[in-house]
This record gives structure tokens, sequence and C-alpha cells, in this order.
């Protein structure tokens, strides 16, 4: 037990220093979620607006242009692609790189990703954590609100720190459930509720005014779960009362060292640590947008006067001439004069508008966005789009570094705990379901009549039913096993698509208007070469193909008859020609004999006298 309590207080002290040497950091990081959120002025000033009549306005351009960056992310989605360190293994890389897809697909990692880039924008971290639980590899987003680490880490992805975790408030029912063992002393905890301060950003939501590790009145306490250094990584899991479990890290990297499942990425690094994101560039043009928007507003709606050479007002009459100024129908008594004010308002009007444009530079630009040259073509808008992303190029490298940590850690959870016999399915890009099978037993190769090897579509042989020993376990080895599966992981960019498949249509259909036959071999390379989704099915119905064996039959019957149907026409065609030209031939020889029955015989003067 006395080792349990001085776990405790170092752990405790570990925790108390992470939050202690952040809060400022922490506290920040909430005023850039109000600017997101359309929280920009503070109390003091809006009582100082008031007591001036003046409007307190927001015209909130933080939230598009983070959400615009979100976007561009978005549309830059990546695949994981598994590539083989040597040839022979080129079969394991696309297992490896279907295994992922699998696993992304089951977390929805895409939205989660999305989600973590908005921490890392706005309070300037993500983190996210990869685990194994009911048999599942789950990938979990922890909120920035809940994680700390250690601040002495320089690294913008957190690499260097020694220790990091999750601080997040729970039921005393839930945290019984999970650790039975710790019923008492999380009731006694309950009862006592140690009074540890914590600052405002670590504090229960919705907050009651209370600050301390535990919420008597609700049941609530805080639970940390922290991976810390100590050798190699270890995990330990405690509360303000005890320690509920601490052990080695349960899971492993690739050279089977215990390691940290949590992988977090920050935006921006100061020197003296703070890390922020892109908000905090734009809360000072975006005060000035509210405040010379809300003063320029206040100047046009009201006027200014003063009294004239000749004029004289008593102090009585001066609240008069106010209201009759403000109003727009006001009537101006007698020695009074309005003071123009037009080079105030055309100058706030002009910084107004520079303050405007420095904050659209920070986001994405209109180039970007490809809401420039709307009738240009996809890729003169992917070319644009490159160059807007110049000056943005080292945030989304850190969120693509940090989304390629996070596949790395899926692949080391897939190699450690996918061990038994499982079939993964996953859909191509056409929406044909693929199914893969990991850690089959291998059968021997099927032969055919003659003795050789089958081989199937693929041009592989065809293995038998697996062969297992007395023991039940595989006699000749496993197919596709994870945990020998040698391979690197990269990320491929998936661009998107639609503008160069909407030209590519385009130019397809202004093809078949200039007579291009797409059933002709350059009409197929170019359809065949095209984006176009659905390609095969559409290729089939210009070439008339239909995929049912019935109708493929009746198809060919038909072409059959159409077939002997044009040869007998041929053929009587040529039995006509022959025909004719017999007939002319006979006409020639009756002519022939004709002229020679009227010829006199050899000898014949002419005189038939003398015949």
């Amino acid at each position: 037990m006395a080792d349990g309590v001085k776990d405790l207080a170092t752990y405790k002290r570990m925790l108390t220093e992470a939050l202690t040497l952040t809060e400022a950091a922490r506290k920040d990081s909430q005023i850039d979620q109000d600017y997101y959120d359309g929280y920009q002025w503070t109390p003091e000033e809006r009582r100082s607006l008031t007591a001036r009549k003046q409007p307190d306005l927001v015209f909130n351009r933080v939230r598009p242009a983070i959400n615009g960056t979100l976007g561009v992310i978005q549309q830059g989605e990546t695949d994981p692609r598994a590539y083989p360190r040597n040839p022979k293994d080129a079969d394991a890389a696309d297992v490896a790189s279907k295994s992922l897809r699998y696993i992304a697909d089951k977390n929805r990692f895409d939205d989660m990703k999305l989600q973590g880039a908005k921490d890392y924008l706005v309070a300037g971290t993500c983190a996210a954590v990869v685990e194994y639980a009911d048999d599942e590899i789950k990938v979990e987003l922890i909120r920035h609100e809940e994680f700390f680490y250690d601040p002495r880490a320089r690294k913008l992805d957190l690499t260097d720190a020694r220790y990091m975790g999750v601080a997040k408030w729970m039921y005393a029912d839930d945290v019984a459930e999970a650790y039975p063992e710790a019923k008492q002393a999380l009731e006694t905890e309950i009862g006592v509720g140690e009074a540890v301060p914590l600052d405002d950003s670590m504090q229960d939501r919705p907050k009651d005014g209370e600050i301390a590790w535990v919420d008597s009145k609700k049941r609530r306490l805080m639970v940390v779960e922290m991976y810390h250094k100590e050798g190699g990584w270890q995990r330990c899991v405690f509360f303000s009362g005890g320690v509920l479990a601490k052990a080695e890290s349960p899971y492993q990297d690739d050279k089977g060292r215990p390691c940290n499942p949590i992988e977090a990425q920050s935006c921006y690094i100061d020197r003296e640590n703070n890390r922020y994101g892109l908000v905090r560039d734009m809360r000072g043009p975006q005060d000035e947008i509210n405040k010379r928007r809300s003063k320029l507003l206040h100047l046009v709606s009201v006027r200014q006067v003063q009294e004239s050479e000749y004029g004289a007002l008593a102090g009585a009459d001066v609240e008069l001439v106010r209201k009759e100024a403000a109003r727009p129908d006001g009537v101006l008594p007698s020695g009074v004069q309005v003071v123009p004010t037009s080079d105030m308002a055309s100058g706030q009007a002009s910084l107004l508008a520079e303050a405007k444009a420095e904050i659209e530079r920070m986001g994405p630009n209109p180039a970007m966005l490809g809401r420039q040259g709307a009738d240009s073509s996809g890729r003169a808008q992917m070319v644009r789009q490159q160059a807007g992303l110049t000056e943005l190029a080292i945030i989304f490298g850190g969120v693509e570094d940090w989304e390629l940590r996070l596949y790395r850690q899926m692949w080391n959870r897939a190699r450690q705990f996918w061990q038994a016999p499982m079939w993964i399915r996953v859909t191509d890009d056409d929406g044909v379901a693929d199914f893969i099978g990991l850690n089959q037993p291998k059968g021997f190769p099927v032969t055919g009549p003659d003795g050789q090897p089958v081989m199937d579509e693929s041009g592989k042989p065809q293995m038998g039913p697996p062969v297992l020993d007395q023991m039940g376990q595989p006699l000749l080895g496993l197919e596709n096993e994870i945990a020998k599966l040698d391979i690197d992981i990269i990320l491929d960019s998936v661009p998107n698509t639609a503008n160069l498949q909407q030209e590519q249509f385009a130019m397809l259909v202004e093809l078949a208007k200039s007579g291009v036959d797409l059933q002709s071999p350059m009409g197929q390379v170019l359809f065949e070469a095209s984006s176009l989704p659905n390609k095969r099915e559409l290729m089939d119905k210009i070439k008339g193909q239909n995929t049912d064996p019935q109708a493929q039959q009746a198809q060919a019957e038909q072409a059959g008859i159409a077939k002997r149907g044009a040869e007998a026409k041929v053929a009587g065609m040529e039995a006509d020609a022959a025909l004719t030209g017999a007939k002319a031939q006979n006409e020639m020889l009756d002519g022939m004999l004709k002229q020679s029955a009227l010829m006199p015989p050899p000898g014949f003067s002419g005189d038939p006298l003398l015949a």
C-alpha cells in the first residue's frame, strides 16, 4: 500500500505540473474557441459600448476562415497505402492497405480526423488514442480540454514528451463498474471530496461553481489515464483517492516494444512552449472588424453640431438639439450648424476594408476555395488552389503527419491483436465488396486430371481446404499472417475529381457532336482514360452489351440469324449475277450463229447460176 500511495503522489504531481505550466496556454485556447463561436466582446467592452449607446456588433470572420480551411482538408482526402519492402511482399502490401481501410471505415476515421483538425486549428493541439477493446481496434479523439502532456516537450508532434494522458470527469458508478475492487475507495472519496484546486479549463461541464477533483452532489469525479516513460512506456489509471490500475503499456510498436498509443499534434508553439492554433493570429483583425464596424455604424447614425457664429444656445436647449440632430426628420433650431464627419467615416471604412483583407489572407483565399474563374477548366482550378496553399503548407503538413502516425498505430494494433483467422470486408471505388481472409490456414494446391495445378482467375494456383495437425494447428502455415507482414505505410492524396469529371464529360460530349464514334478504338481509349464513375457499365451500354446470360444468348442467336440471313442474301445475289451472265453469254452465241447462217459458203462468187 505504501508503494501505491507513493505512486499516487507521483502521478498527481505530474498532472499538477502539466496543468500548472500550461494553464496560460489553455486559457488562451478557450478565448480562441470563444472567437470561433462568436463571443468576441468582453463584459467590460459591452458595458462601455452601452454607456456610449454604441451597438456591440459581431461580424464573425473567424468561423468561415476556419471552416474553409477544414473544407480544403476534407477535399484533400487521403488513403493509406502500404508498400512492400522487397518484391516478394507485393501481395502483403495489398492486404495491409485493405486492412487499414477496413479499420478506418469501422471507426469513421475521416469524420474523426476532421474534428481533430478543428481542435488543431482553433485550440492549437489535437490528440487521438488507438486502442484495442471488445475485439475491435478503436480510434478515439481526445477532447482538447481533457488532454494533458509534458509541458517541457518542445516538438510540435510531442514525440519528446515523457508523459501524456486524459483527465476526464466520470460518474462514480461507472468507475466502480469498471474497477469493482476500488468501489469502497470511490465511495470514501465521494463522501470526503479532497479539494485539489483545478483551473477553470479543467472543470466539469457544465460548471456548478465547485472547484475540486470530486463533485459530491453529482457523484462525479475526475479519473486520469496516463502513459509515462519509466524505462519503457507505462500505463496508470488513478483518481484523487487512489490508483485504479498500473502496469506496462499493453500496446506495442513495430519493434514489439511497449509504446504510447496516443498521437498528438500542435499547430504552433512559441519559445515558452505555449501551443496555439490559427485563430490566435485572427483575434486582432477580428477585433478591429467588430470595433470599426460598430464605430462606423454609430458615426453615420448620429450627427455632431456646434453653435454657429451668430447663434447662442442656452444650457437647457442642448439635449433638445441632440435629440433633433439624431432624428432623420429632425429640425435644428436657429443658431446651430451640423459639423461634417465624412472624413472620419471614410477613414474608418478604409481601415475596416484593410482588416477584412488581412483576416481573409490568414484563411483560405478565393483561389484555394475555387471561387475564381468558375468557367475555367478543372486543371486550371487545381493549379490556382495549389498556389493558394503555399502559405498554409505547414498547417496541412501537420494534419497529414498526425494522420500518418495514427495509421501506423492502427497497423501496430492489427499486427499485435489480429492473431485468429478472420475475414474483413472492404468496398472498392466501384462499390464492389472485396473479402480478404487474414491468418487463414493454408491447404495443398488443387490439381486437375492431368496432375497440373488448377489456376484461378488471377492466375494463381487454387488452394484446397486447410490442413491441420492433431492439435488443430495449421500444418502448412498461415496465409496473410498479419503479424509477419513487413510493409511501409504512406498516405496517397485523393484529389477531388468532381471538376475533372465534369470537364471530361463535356469533352466527350463535344467529341460525340463532332462525329467521333465512341465504339471506335480511339473512342474506347479516350473513354477508358477518363475518370468518370461506372465506366464499365457505360461502356457496355455503348457497345450494346448486356450482362444477363439469357439476354446474351438471345442476342447471340439473333446475331447468328442475322448473319445467316446476310450470307443467304449474298449467295442469292451471287446466283442472280451468275444467271444474268449466262443469259448474256447465250444471247451472244445465238447472234453469232444467226450471222454465220447468212454468210455464203467458201468459193461462192455471188452469182447463183454459177454455184
